[in-house]
């Protein structure tokens, strides 16, 4: 079975080895990083850069470059701000599932998983209405391997077009436009700030409805669904693959020498399943210690919290509105950077 199919062999491949040199699923040779505490230590090592594409993206920068660019986008992003969208987050998911009412049979990700977060970060940073099919197709391409650098190209044409024709307003483009390097960042943003929520969806609700005790005792206790968005990123999060970093100088991870220049694949996704840490890891399970799915360090995922109060009341209103709510065909999954669902049959009612 293929990676993207199934990635926990591979995984736990990976941890056996400790840090090695091997073929990613990508085809190109690197160092892996797969063990829990080895991973938060080369996430915190001053020796692993993230700064190997050039352009000032944030999450391909150090310090101090990345200090100076985090700080304006972190607050835009701030706790109060996002906590604010709750009613609007809401409104859109009530909108969308209204349509499932007449269904006897839906596509999750078409009709739920990519409307609901494409709409709040268009909306969010100020993406016209008329421009968030182009957006997901920009964003799609971007995270398909055989087509990532064309569409990176085509990415920046389109923000900078965007930014020449937008009128400012109450949104973060505006509140950020005299920052530095802000086209390559909203290319970050705007893909960053939907697909990793569109796949966090999908995936964690196939694992609820393969799940059907756990599903029933987040039904019968609404208020237990925020621990369980956090334990369906442990458990599926859409970074499965990982984090890419180069080493700068020799460093030393889990006791073995990464040679100088190496590139380096860190491995969210396998240090979340790591048995050292989490006690039958490949199974649902509520109150676990913290994890790694948003990342580690300085570049933690600043987009977390919205993602998280996405989730939450993506998976609540589900569970409320559709308590019987079955898969119909068996889901096919992406060949992407992104861990995620191509197609995700389910049937509303019984």
């Amino acid at each position: 079975m293929s990676f993207f199919a199934d990635p926990a062999p591979y995984f736990d491949n990976w941890r056996e080895r400790g840090p090695a040199l091997i073929e990613g699923p990508d085809g190109q040779e690197t160092w892996m990083i797969a063990r829990y505490d080895d991973v938060v230590q080369a996430l915190n090592h001053p020796g692993l850069s993230s700064a190997f594409i050039p352009g000032g993206m944030l999450n391909h920068t150090d310090p101090p470059e990345h200090t100076q660019l985090r700080k304006p986008v972190a607050r835009a992003f701030s706790t109060r701000r996002m906590e604010a969208l709750r009613p609007r987050i809401q409104q859109i998911t009530n909108e969308l599932l209204d349509a499932w009412d007449t269904e006897e049979e839906v596509d999750v990700i078409d009709t739920f998983a990519y409307p609901l977060p494409i709409t709040v970060i268009c909306e969010l940073l100020g993406v016209p209405e008329s421009d968030r099919n182009e957006v997901r197709a920009l964003a799609r391409d971007l995270l398909t391997l055989e087509t990532a650098t064309e569409a990176f190209g085509r990415f920046v044409v389109y923000v900078q077009r965007l930014l020449e024709t937008k009128e400012p307003g109450d949104d973060v483009i505006t509140e950020l436009r005299d920052e530095p390097n802000l086209v390559q960042n909203l290319v970050l943003l705007i893909t960053a700030g939907h697909e990793t929520t569109v796949h966090l969806i999908g995936n964690g609700l196939l694992a609820l409805l393969r799940d059907p005790v756990m599903k029933q005792r987040l039904i019968e206790d609404p208020l237990l669904i925020p621990d369980a968005v956090d334990e369906l990123l442990r458990l599926d999060g859409p970074l499965a693959t990982g984090l890419i970093r180069v080493a700068t100088t020799d460093v030393i991870i889990g006791g073995v020498e990464i040679p100088r220049s190496s590139q380096v694949t860190v491995s969210l996704g396998a240090a979340n399943r790591d048995p050292s840490r989490y006690s039958d890891p490949d199974v649902l399970q509520l109150g676990r210690d913290p994890h790694v799915a948003f990342g580690h360090g300085i570049h933690y995922c600043v987009g977390a919290r919205l993602a998280r109060i996405e989730a939450e009341i993506a998976f609540g209103t589900l569970l409320r509105r559709f308590p019987e709510l079955v898969l119909a065909a068996e889901p096919e999954w992406r060949e992407s950077f992104i861990r995620g669902l191509a197609s995700f049959r389910v049937r509303p009612k019984p």
